[in-house]
């Protein structure tokens, strides 16, 4: 009888197009919406984590102000914004001297600037500012040439390390290492070329080039955003040498007890845990939104479902005739009703993903395909079959034999 509810159920797609096509809209664009959502936080959840991943679980970010309070707490961030001092090449010397647990420390900071070699130009390139412990630091692997050295920061020599990008564009063909570029009107001496990174979130990770900090200041003046960051030997060491570098730091700006930092320090942990409420909250508030369109498509199914009742219970006292018990009619009728259900949620898979993809295509935010997410999703629609094809299809099977044959 379920292969009958499903046959009849096909039946009537084809025999009343426009008024399937209404019942199932509530369900094609709630479960499109949620696929849609998932599959792009997926995406933008799997990049955060490359990131942090990219960067090592045991470093520690030491920066002017926290970023994410922009979302946390506005005024806070404004306050810091406005009042908080910017990080140098003193304060950076200085933690180094008083963080001793830490294997790594390491400035940042970044300017954007066309590179110039020979008739070749590129703009708005990234030029990172860093020290010889870059590399130790984060995910940095050379693979021609060299890292600069100690020496080479101390001295400010105008030496380069290249993204592979930035080396293939241009010396197509040739070494980049021994070679030299101009940045910002200066000539800076190729050392090295970094490994290619993948693209991530649309974005080519290989657009960068590297010089020493204090070349950096020395081109492009004192920076604004200069961060440092400190790695830990080990997880169960990250704690302490978050510490020493809050005293450090707050010695340094001589803080009294009772005022609160004027800095901010942040490990990958951290940003993670931040992230992870932001996406879950996000996708609370939009599955909610997409839930009231499966429950007026519930409704929708229901009403129509009631309507079929009507028109076919003449067909129904026919069949009661014939012996078909409750159950049988019950069970032709629910299974019309997930049958319809269902079909407007694989319909909403597929407009989900294909919205999904379409974003992805045209912005540089990824997405990311989650067999859950299906399941979930198909399981929601059968359900929403269930629940509201049920008051429909008992109607059905209490229907009087004799009544329903009179019924015309």
């Amino acid at each position: 009888m379920t292969f009958e509810g499903v046959r009849i159920a096909l039946s009537a797609l084809r025999g009343n197009k426009l008024r399937t096509f209404l019942t199932l809209l509530g369900n094609i664009v709630g479960t499109m919406a949620v696929i849609a959502v998932v599959s792009l936080l997926s995406g933008i959840d799997s990049f955060t984590r490359e990131e942090l991943v990219s960067e090592g679980a045991n470093v520690i970010t030491l920066q002017r102000f926290d970023p994410f309070t922009l979302l946390t707490d506005f005024e806070k961030f404004l306050k810091a914004a406005r009042t908080n001092p910017r990080l140098d090449w003193d304060d950076f010397e200085y933690v180094r001297a008083q963080v001793p647990t830490a294997d790594a420390i390491d400035i940042v900071a970044s300017r954007n600037a066309t590179i110039r070699a020979g008739d070749r130009a590129l703009s708005g390139i990234r030029v990172d500012g860093r020290t010889e412990s870059a590399p130790l630091v984060e995910n940095l692997k050379i693979a021609g040439g060299r890292a600069f050295t100690l020496s080479e920061v101390t001295r400010r020599r105008a030496v380069a390390v290249l993204g592979s990008d930035v080396a293939e564009r241009l010396f197509p063909g040739r070494d980049p290492v021994g070679r030299t570029i101009k940045i910002a009107g200066r000539r800076y001496d190729v050392i090295g070329v970094a490994s290619p990174k993948p693209t991530q979130f649309g974005t080519n990770q290989n657009r960068y080039v590297l010089i020493p900090y204090t070349a950096l200041e020395k081109t492009f003046g004192r920076s604004d955003q200069a961060q440092i960051k400190l790695r830990a030997p080990g997880p169960d060491l990250v704690e302490r040498v978050t510490e020493e570098a809050q005293w450090a730091m707050r010695i340094r700006h001589k803080l009294k007890p009772s005022q609160e930092d004027d800095f901010a320090l942040s490990t990958s942990e951290q940003i993670l845990s931040i992230w992870e409420s932001i996406s879950r909250a996000i996708f609370q508030a939009l599955v909610g939104l997409a839930s009231i369109s499966l429950v007026i498509g519930g409704v929708v199914l229901m009403n129509v479902m009631l309507v079929a009742v009507t028109e076919r219970t003449h067909e129904v006292g026919i069949r009661k005739a014939l012996g078909a018990k409750r159950s049988d009619i019950l069970m032709q009728f629910l299974a019309e009703s997930v049958t319809l259900s269902l079909i407007g949620g694989l319909i909403g898979v597929l407009l989900g993903f294909g919205i999904a993809a379409v974003i992805s295509a045209f912005s540089p935010i990824p997405s990311a395909v989650q067999l859950w997410a299906i399941l979930a999703g198909l399981g929601v629609t059968i359900l929403i079959g269930v629940l509201f094809g049920t008051y429909p299809a008992n109607r059905a099977a209490l229907l009087d034999p004799v009544e329903a044959l009179r019924h015309e």
